[in-house]
């Protein structure tokens, strides 16, 4: 093994032992110990807390401290720190934290936060977690050798919380784009990803690079791509060949997702069919916040039946609303007056489509 030197990091006692670990196909040595809890720092590039850090830096100019991202990742509910906190309160730190020789928390933040937690809210057991389980990678680990433990952290399957969806794209990404890695060697570093999810990465990233370049205000455009990767992926898996063969379209669809027009990804997913529908698109076109509820109706075939003279319909069932009581009004449940508006809404759309249509 190499390096035989004891990273100072590590307590002197229980001693330090050199082991060989794999991660991602690659034997490395390290050191397994004990380090001091107030040796430890959050890593504030972990691209974990990415959307976070770029917060900081453009609120303050700075790097968050340790304490912010303590109350940030504290405050996550999808991180579950106070889970994992109940689960080391119990059980100890089960799984040793990764540093390297300079004490850079490689793989562990969520454990460091929670361990962080329990200590601060039952000084009783400080003497008991202080010393956090520890594997430490020698001093000649290269940055290749840390991007790999990285990679097995946060790409394989396993019990812990991995990068979130839009990281773990961007980290793919930037190594294609900007590393000119080729598929192979992807594949081989992101394995078991499968080329497929791989290529599917790439394009959703070029589909968000555009988008981003479409807006004015970068961090919000971030925070959207971040938080709504998914919806990005669904369009770009549902029609993205209508987005790159209509500049209109993609515009539209880029102002939409800045301005928070969708709910959720299922309006998403309808998207491309509302386009093809003249009707559907004029409706969710419209500013009513039931918009794209009411497309979603329109290309689902949900059209009011056209029998007899339409004027005499419209205006019997007016009579016969307006001679609703107030008693009558309040028994309605909320689903059956949501489904009045998106019709109304569907039948103002579609006789200012019709006017439109009849000026041109």
């Amino acid at each position: 093994m190499s390096n035989n030197k004891i990273p100072e990091i590590l307590n002197a006692k229980p001693e330090p032992k050199l082991e060989l670990r794999v991660f991602h196909k690659t034997k490395m040595p390290g050191w397994g110990g004990y380090v001091k809890i107030d040796k430890i720092s959050g890593w504030a590039e972990n691209r974990r807390i990415e959307l976070f850090r770029r917060k900081c830096e453009a609120q303050f100019g700075r790097l968050p401290t340790d304490d912010e991202i303590y109350n940030f990742m504290l405050g996550e509910q999808d991180l579950h720190i106070r889970e994992l906190a109940g689960s080391i309160l119990n059980n100890g730190v089960r799984v040793p934290i990764i540093l390297d020789a300079n004490g850079t928390l490689l793989d562990g933040n969520r454990r460091y936060v929670a361990t962080r937690h329990v200590i601060e809210h039952n000084p009783s057991t400080r003497d008991e977690l202080a010393n956090i389980p520890t594997w430490v990678l020698t001093e000649d680990a290269t940055s290749e050798h840390k991007y790999k433990v990285l990679v097995e952290c946060n790409f394989i399957d396993d019990w812990k919380e991995k990068w979130p969806p839009y990281i773990r794209a961007m980290t793919v990404y930037e190594e294609y784009t900007d590393n000119g890695m080729k598929m192979d060697q992807l594949q081989e570093r992101y394995a078991p990803l499968k080329r497929g999810e791989l290529r599917t990465m790439i394009n959703v990233m070029d589909l968000i690079q555009e988008f981003m370049n479409f807006q004015t205000h970068a961090d919000e455009a971030f925070r959207v791509a971040y938080e709504y990767y998914h919806w990005f992926e669904e369009a770009h898996n549902k029609f993205r060949a209508k987005l790159d063969s209509d500049p209109d379209f993609k515009e539209q669809f880029f102002t939409w997702m800045m301005e928070g027009k969708f709910r959720n990804m299922k309006q998403v997913t309808r998207l491309g069919e509302i386009r093809d529908n003249q009707e559907a698109w004029a409706i969710i076109r419209s500013d009513n916040l039931d918009a794209v509820e009411a497309a979603i109706h329109i290309v689902q075939g949900e059209k009011l039946p056209s029998i007899g003279d339409g004027e005499k319909r419209v205006k019997k069932i007016i009579k016969q609303l307006e001679g609703l009581t107030e008693q009558e009004i309040a028994s309605l449940a909320p689903g059956t007056i949501g489904d009045l508006e998106i019709l109304l809404l569907q039948i103002i759309a579609m006789a200012k489509a019709a006017r439109q249509a009849k000026k041109g």
